[in-house]
């Protein structure tokens, strides 16, 4: 049910406002739904009731009798449940957030002014902050608007795939989109990402699980019983393949020395080798063997500030 404004209700029911704050006070409309002290939101039962209020009127009956007529509705609607100022507010973070990710994506972080999204969306800068309390907040959002863009895209394919491999080639392409679409916006959301009391952690966390979601399972899935047990943990795994996209996407943007072709054969090369290590085609066991003492040293003392040279 979508909010409206006076305006709004008076095009729409063809009802001046005067008259609409008249209905309300004598108890022919329900009232109208505070959004601030100046401010009120409508709905589509509004409109309903004006027309039937004018129809009614049309056949010869009193406000009175109207009222009566009219009692259980106008008391259902005005008992109804639906926040319509929080659906109105969400609508309106919705429409900053897109128009955000797409001037985000064809002028870059620096040229894209907040005054400009604003007089896209008809919005004033107050309204927007008190969604996204900084240019970087909103800039961040939008990298789950350009994750769901993409799959979009990819969902499908995914979905009928039945080859893992497939689906990976398709989910790397989708992140050559991602950073096609904003080449600043990954590399600051790791910075989000690793930094402990960043309020824009959770944020962060929350896309890259939705970028990776399943994808332990899928490798599970391909892992036959058995097969170097032990030395693979599937989340730990599908976190470094988007490791190792992302720090391969880093060094694409340096020169223009590799292409997107280079970057999917690699990625899915790795892939398919540790695949066949998931299905026992390669045995890794006696190698491991002969390395885990030393990991289990060095495991049980990572270096910390306390070891840096000078410290006290």
């Amino acid at each position: 049910m979508r909010p409206m404004t006076i305006s709004e209700l008076e095009r729409e029911s063809g009802v001046g406002r005067n008259t609409i704050y008249y209905y309300i006070s004598d108890g022919l409309l329900p009232p109208a739904q505070k959004a601030s002290a100046t401010r009120a939101v409508y709905n589509r039962t509004h409109v309903e009731l004006l027309r039937e209020i004018h129809r009614l009127k049309g056949e010869g009956m009193t406000l009175r009798q109207i009222r009566e007529a009219l009692a259980d509705r106008i008391e259902a609607a005005a008992e109804n449940g639906v926040d319509l100022v929080a659906k109105q507010n969400e609508a309106a973070r919705e429409a900053i957030l897109q128009a955000a990710a797409r001037r985000f994506a064809h002028h870059g972080y620096d040229n894209t002014r907040i005054n400009d999204i604003c007089k896209e969306v008809g919005v004033n800068a107050q309204l927007l902050y008190s969604h996204f309390p900084s240019k970087k907040h909103l800039f961040i959002a939008c990298f789950e608007v350009y994750f769901k863009w993409m799959n979009v895209q990819v969902a499908g394919p995914i979905e009928e795939a039945d080859d893992s491999a497939t689906r990976l080639a398709w989910r790397v392409w989708a992140g050559l989109g991602l950073q096609s679409l904003s080449r600043d916006l990954q590399a600051m959301a790791r910075v989000e990402a690793l930094h402990p009391e960043s309020d824009l952690r959770p944020l962060v966390r929350k896309v890259y699980e939705m970028i990776l979601g399943g994808s332990d399972e899928e490798l599970a899935k391909d892992r036959k019983p058995g097969a170097n047990a032990g030395l693979f943990d599937d989340e730990l795994v599908s976190y470094g393949f988007l490791g190792v996209l992302e720090n391969i996407l880093m060094r694409t943007t340096w020169d223009d020395k590799y292409t997107s072709h280079d970057i999917m054969r690699n990625l899915l090369s790795m892939f398919l080798a540790v695949r066949a290590a998931y299905e026992g085609r390669i045995d890794l066991t006696k190698e491991w063997e002969s390395i885990s003492g030393l990991v289990d040293q060095l495991a049980a003392k990572i270096p910390g500030p306390d070891d840096m040279p000078g410290a006290t």
